[in-house]
């Protein structure tokens, strides 16, 4: 028979004005387990469990209430019931955490902090450490602007073993700190997020990144590797550095060379670091400079890769491998000038190390295509010195006099084919004067062709790219047969040399005339490579040089003037910008914008007069110009007041 629920209610409260609480809770009890969803009837009931002294049948009644709230989303409605159990049972940690979790799902973040404050020093007084821990990290999960419990959180994890759950919540403390400008906590943070979780390869990067900036490269070296890098650009030149700054050069090149493949435009960034490391270790300097010689090379700027490796040579003189490479880019570049100069530095650095027979090689080379040079007799008597050649004066002079005339590798041979200012070589000009020359030669005198980098020079010359000549040395007896025809026939009111010194003399200045060209517009081509790399004083070098060509110096005093002129040097700017007005130029415009940068650079050195003469002629041949009218004018009044 169906209960009779209102009836039943009735008299269970008859029961209940009359006193008789055990059997108004037996008429309530019925109901309740006829109808289990009956929440009010169910909480009546508890009431009356507490009423009768009956704690755990109370506990019971509201927890099965507050769970059904709490599952339905009536948050305040559950947490009511949770507080009435704790009032009976003050301890009860079933509803301190349901307490707990209720309080931070309405935000009242304090509350939720104490009942689990409340459950974690009980557990810890019990001794329950695994408990306790856990309430730790349910803690850390409450506030998120709680750093210090999501810390505790995170350590609470790694203590019980949860290395992986450990790392994620250090990694979440990270990126929340940073974000908040916290850097040095968030660095912490980052630091056991990795410990823990070591294939973190992202952590660690940025933790290499960081070390790096601040110029610890041991703790960068401590996170980073191969596997960290990948093909990040960035970090495969943090890497580098840090190999290289580590002593480990073989692997930082390997990296770097990683790198420029992968982005090429990297160059600078790659010699800006061999900079940085070239006076503790110039070897770790040459791997980055090398590495962007390299990819100059395969986007075939020689001139760069040059320039870079004279940059080089100037930081580290007399390195052998950084000149081995200088001669070989400047040969496969056509850079004529560059070649010869690191030519004589190369032997000149043989000679410091004792390795007399590349020296001899090389100064034999340098002899034969400038005997008249003193430095080139100097450096190969030294060659022969170094090898222990009896009477080397003998052997020098025997050289010169062309019984065993010395042979020059000519290494632009070709350079008339691509390069129409050059004249085609002659033939008849590199053979033998006649076979019994060529049959006195000395047995090292015919070399085989194309030796390796770092042996002695080939005698079949290379030109741009490489290629082969067939007619590429230079026989100095024929040169001076030659010379002594023109003697013979000269007129007799010009006195013939009296002796080799008066030969060479000759021969140099004839020589001089028709290289000069040459090697100045190489100088110059050098020079504005070294401007756009920012390298000021090599710059003003190569253009020193190249202003001892009449051809080149128009422009090369004027961008020398102009240069000292921005470096405030007035009087040097005057001196070269006079020399260009000197010659010729190559334009109308030009002449008259070079006249007139002298004209204001004259007045700013407090030379007036020069000054208002060079504005009067401007304003003469070209009408108005500029401002030239008006700056004459106030410099006639200055003189005229004066």
């Amino acid at each position: 028979m169906a209960l009779d629920r209102e009836d039943t209610l009735k008299k269970a409260e008859k029961l209940l004005r009359q006193g008789r609480l055990d059997n108004a809770i037996a008429e309530y009890l019925r109901v309740v387990e006829d109808q289990p969803r009956d929440w009010n009837t169910a909480n009546t009931l508890g009431d009356l469990y507490a009423r009768a002294n009956q704690p755990g049948k109370a506990v019971a009644q509201y927890a099965r209430i507050a769970d059904h709230f709490l599952q339905d989303g009536f948050y305040p409605k559950a947490a009511a019931l949770y507080k009435k159990i704790l009032k009976l049972v003050p301890d009860d940690e079933s509803a301190q955490l349901q307490l707990a979790d209720i309080s931070a799902r309405l935000g009242l973040l304090k509350d939720a902090k104490t009942y689990y404050g409340a459950v974690a020093a009980r557990r810890r007084t019990r001794g329950d450490v695994k408990g306790a821990a856990e309430i730790v990290v349910r803690l850390g999960g409450v506030d998120p602007s709680d750093y210090k419990a999501r810390t505790a959180a995170a350590q609470a994890l790694a203590e019980s073993g949860d290395a992986a759950a450990a790392a994620a919540k250090f990694r979440e403390l990270h990126a929340d700190l940073l974000e908040k400008g916290r850097e040095a906590e968030a660095a912490d943070a980052l630091r056991e997020a990795v410990r823990l979780n070591p294939a973190d390869v992202q952590g660690r990067a940025l933790l290499a990144s960081a070390a790096l900036t601040a110029g610890d490269a041991d703790a960068a070296r401590g996170y980073l590797d191969r596997d960290t890098a990948g093909d990040d650009p960035a970090l495969l030149m943090a890497l580098a550095a840090v190999e290289l700054k580590g002593g480990d050069v073989a692997v930082g090149r390997q990296l770097l060379q990683r790198l420029l493949l992968l982005e090429p435009g990297r160059r600078d960034d790659v010699v800006a670091l061999g900079w940085t490391v070239h006076e503790s270790s110039p070897e770790a300097c040459f791997a980055c400079i090398d590495a962007a010689v390299e990819a100059a090379i395969a986007a075939a700027e020689f001139d760069r890769a040059a320039a870079v490796l004279q940059a080089f040579i100037v930081r580290v003189p007399a390195h052998i491998p950084a000149l081995l490479r200088l001669v070989e880019v400047s040969v496969d570049g056509g850079l004529e000038s560059a070649m010869y100069e690191a030519q004589a530095q190369l032997a000149d650095a043989y000679l410091a190390t004792s390795q007399g027979a590349e020296a001899r090689v090389i100064a034999e080379d340098l002899v034969a295509r400038e005997p008249w040079e003193a430095a080139h007799l100097e450096r190969f008597r030294r060659a022969l010195v170094l090898l222990r050649i009896p009477e080397p004066d003998s052997v020098i002079a025997n050289r010169l006099s062309g019984d065993a005339p010395f042979t020059a590798t000519d290494h632009f041979s070709d350079l008339a084919a691509w390069d129409p200012v050059i004249p085609p070589p002659d033939p008849e000009a590199a053979a033998p004067a006649d076979e019994a020359a060529a049959m006195e030669a000395p047995a090292e005198a015919p070399r085989e062709a194309a030796a390796p980098l770092g042996q002695p020079a080939p005698a079949t010359a290379t030109g741009k790219g490489g290629i082969a000549s067939e007619s590429a040395d230079i026989d100095i007896t024929s040169m001076l047969g030659d010379l002594e025809g023109e003697e013979e026939t000269a007129p007799a009111a010009a006195a013939a040399p009296s002796g080799m010194d008066d030969v060479f003399t000759d021969f140099r200045k004839d020589a001089a005339r028709h290289s000069a060209a040459d090697q100045s517009a190489q100088h110059m081509k050098l020079a504005r490579t070294y401007l756009e790399m920012g390298m000021t004083d090599e710059a003003i070098a190569a253009l020193k040089n190249a202003a001892r060509s009449p051809v080149q110096r128009f422009e090369a005093g004027s961008m020398l003037g102009r240069l000292y002129r921005e470096q405030g040097d007035l009087p040097r700017a005057v001196e070269w910008l006079q020399q260009a007005v000197e010659v010729p130029a190559p334009a109308v415009e030009e002449g008259r914008a070079l006249l007139y940068d002298l004209a204001v650079t004259l007045e700013d050195a407090g030379d007036a007069p020069r000054a208002l003469a060079l504005f009067l002629e401007l304003e003469a041949e070209a009408g108005p110009y500029r401002d030239a009218a008006e700056r004459a004018g106030r410099l006639a009044r200055v003189q005229a007041g004066g």
